[in-house]
């Protein structure tokens, strides 16, 4: 039993680094960094992302970082850009 506690332990301190990494790469964007070099950095860094990880991502750069919503809004196309072909996509059944 002690393994799935350690796991989920594991499992929680691997997504605060990697939303740390991403907080990081985004944050390159917003001091003035190209799409390419930080798609780079990306792609090598973590790869997929969800679409609740950007939000939380988002949330946090204006929370934690004080970035304002304005400069967020601003740079959400650059952030898609980023993240283009890369955010796991959810399908829903069409009815």
């Amino acid at each position: 039993m002690s393994e799935f506690i350690n796991n989920r332990e594991h499992q929680a301190q691997e997504q605060t680094h990697r939303q740390e990494m991403l907080k990081e790469i985004i944050k390159e964007l917003h001091q003035g960094k190209s799409v390419e070099e930080v798609k780079a950095r990306f792609e090598e860094a973590v790869g997929d992302v969800t679409v609740s990880e950007i939000s939380a991502l988002e949330h946090a750069l204006m929370e934690e970082e004080g970035i304002p919503v304005s400069e967020v809004q601003r740079l959400c196309s650059v952030h898609t850009a980023i993240f283009k072909g890369s955010i796991e996509d959810i399908m829903l059944p069409v009815l």
